[in-house]
């Protein structure tokens, strides 16, 4: 039921993890795959995105490149770096829907920054970026969303950070 709805697949950043069945997804919603501008070459290198370590080689993944500043179905991009150098988060103005991939996760939580690219000190500005949104849902790359009030844990994170 999704197949015809689905147009558009964001990747907000490029790990394995993240990125394993994109090619897949595309295809059989005849859709397009993006990504942030920085993270593009680890659609292609299995040593930044981490694929070998999932015993898989990376296939490529042709993807279009998102920047600071873009809007994709209504959500307006942020270079988030810090988990990895080309990480993004998208954030919906309207309703507070933030999509942080493994930038920010709830009950102040964090992405891990010792991965190739990756940077404590972009995670710490990156995180206190996204507190500084009038956040109301949190949608995380890894556990169950925050599906109102998700500022306080996105706070906490920055707390947390810094």
């Amino acid at each position: 039921p999704y197949k015809d709805r689905i147009q558009n697949i964001v990747l907000t950043h490029g790990h394995f993890d993240h990125t394993v069945h994109a090619n897949e997804i595309a295809e059989l919603c005849n859709a397009e795959i993006y990504i942030g501008e920085f993270d593009l070459p680890f659609l292609t290198d299995s040593a930044l995105s981490l694929s070998t370590h999932f015993g898989s080689p990376q296939i490529p993944i042709p993807a279009r490149p998102l920047k600071e500043g873009d809007v994709i179905d209504g959500f307006t991009v942020y270079h988030t770096p810090g988990h990895t150098g080309g990480s993004i988060c998208l954030f919906r103005e309207e309703d507070g829907v933030l999509i942080a991939g493994d930038t920010v996760f709830p009950e102040g939580s964090y992405g891990r920054y010792d991965f190739p690219t990756g940077s404590l000190a972009a995670l710490r500005d990156s995180v206190s970026r996204m507190a500084e949104l009038s956040v109301d849902s949190l949608w995380s790359g890894h556990g169950e969303p925050v599906m109102s009030g998700a500022k306080a844990h996105v706070v906490l994170s920055k707390r947390n950070l810094c």
